[in-house]
C-alpha cells in the first residue's frame, strides 16, 4: 500500500454513501501566492485628536493667567503654586492609590525625566512672558511641533506620511506668516522660548512613551509633584507677597493647566506624537484672541493669513487620519 493509502481509506470511509468522493487533500497545501502585506502607519482616532485640541486650548488660557501675573511674580512662585492646586486636585480624585501606583511605577526615571523637561520648558517659557508679547512668545514656541515630529521619527520610530509631513510644515509656515518674522530682535527672551521649545519636544516623546502603561492621574501628579519640589528650593527662600488677583490667578491657572495635562496624556493614548505635535498649532488663534482682549494686542493682516493656514493643515491632518483610519482592515 502506498504511504497515503491508509489515511486516505479512513476520510473516504468516514463520508456518507452516495457523495462524491474527491481527492484527498495532499499533506503540504500550496501556498497562496500573494503580495507581501504593506508596512501599516499607526493612524490617529478623530476622538484623540479633538482632545488634543481641547487640550491645547486650555493650554492657551492657562498661559494667558500666567502672563497675567508673571510681571509680579518670579515664575519659580508661580509653578510651585499652580503645581500644590494641581496636586491637591490629584489626591482629591484618587488619593492615596495615586501614590502608590506612582511608587509602583515602572517609568519613574522617564517620569522623573519628563518632569524636569516641561519644568525647564515652563520656566524659560514663562520668564520671556516678561519682555514678550503673547503671540510672539507662542509663535516663536511653536517650532516644538516640528521638532517633536522630527523626534518621533528617531525615538518612537514612528511612521512619517505626506499628510503628516504636509500637516507640520504648513503649519509651520503658518506660524511664521502670523509672527511677522521682520518684527522680532535676537535676544534672550527669544532663546529661551526657542530652548523651551526643544525641552518640551522631548517631554513629548517621553509622555508617549509613559502613556502605554502608567494612568492619567499618576502622570499628572508625578509631574507636578517634581515641580512643586524642585520649585520650593528656587521659590520659598524669595517669595514675594501676593495679593487677592495674584493668588486668583494662580489658583485658576493650576486648575485650567492641570485639566490641560489630564486631557493631553488622553489624548497621547491614541494619537502619535508626530500627529498630537501638529495638533499643537491651532491654540495659536488663542493666544492672539487673548492678547487683544486683555492686552489690547492688535493683530495685523498677516495674522489672520497665519492663522488661516494654521487651521487648513490641522484640518487637512484630521482628515487625512480619518480616511487611513477606515481604509486600515485587520488581517485575519
Amino acid at each position: 500500500m502506498p504511504p497515503n493509502s491508509a489515511s486516505h481509506a479512513h476520510w473516504t470511509t468516514l463520508m456518507p454513501p452516495g457523495t462524491h468522493r474527491s481527492p484527498a487533500p495532499p499533506l503540504i497545501p500550496s501556498l497562496p501566492l500573494s503580495a507581501p502585506a504593506p508596512v501599516r502607519v499607526e493612524t490617529a482616532s478623530l476622538t484623540g485628536m479633538a482632545l488634543g485640541v481641547a487640550a491645547y486650548s486650555l493650554f492657551a488660557a492657562h498661559d494667558a493667567m500666567i502672563k497675567g501675573v508673571i510681571t509680579a511674580l518670579p515664575a519659580p512662585q508661580i509653578l510651585f503654586v499652580r503645581g500644590v492646586v494641581v496636586i491637591a486636585l490629584c489626591l482629591i480624585i484618587g488619593r492615596h492609590r495615586v501614590v502608590i501606583d506612582l511608587w509602583h511605577s515602572k517609568n519613574r526615571m522617564l517620569i522623573l525625566g519628563r518632569g524636569l523637561m516641561t519644568l525647564a520648558a515652563w520656566v524659560m517659557y514663562y520668564s520671556a512672558g516678561r519682555d514678550l508679547q503673547l503671540a510672539e512668545m507662542t509663535t516663536l514656541y511653536y517650532v516644538a511641533p516640528v521638532l517633536t515630529t522630527v523626534l518621533a521619527v528617531i525615538f518612537l520610530k514612528e511612521q512619517l506620511t505626506l499628510a503628516r509631513i504636509g500637516g507640520a510644515s504648513i503649519g509651520f509656515f503658518g506660524i511664521v506668516v502670523a509672527a511677522n518674522p521682520s518684527g522680532f530682535t535676537i535676544g534672550w527672551p527669544v532663546i529661551m522660548v526657542l530652548g523651551a521649545a526643544l525641552f518640551w519636544a522631548f517631554a513629548m516623546i517621553l509622555m508617549r512613551t509613559i502613556s502605554r502603561s502608567d494612568s492619567t492621574l499618576v502622570q499628572v501628579f508625578a509631574q507636578n509633584l517634581i515641580h512643586v519640589l524642585v520649585m520650593a528650593v528656587a521659590a520659598l527662600p524669595f517669595w514675594q507677597g501676593m495679593g487677592l488677583r495674584e493668588i486668583a490667578l494662580c489658583v485658576a491657572a493650576g486648575l485650567v493647566g492641570g485639566l490641560a495635562q489630564f486631557i493631553l496624556v488622553e489624548a497621547a493614548r491614541s494619537v502619535p506624537a508626530s500627529v498630537l505635535g501638529t495638533v499643537e498649532y491651532g491654540a495659536l488663534i488663542w493666544s492672539f484672541i487673548f492678547g487683544y482682549l486683555f492686552w489690547a494686542e492688535m493683530p495685523v493682516t498677516t495674522v489672520y493669513v497665519g492663522a488661516f493656514l494654521v487651521v487648513a493643515a490641522g484640518l487637512t491632518l484630521a482628515l487625512s487620519e480619518h480616511r487611513n483610519r477606515r481604509e486600515i482592515i485587520d488581517a485575519p
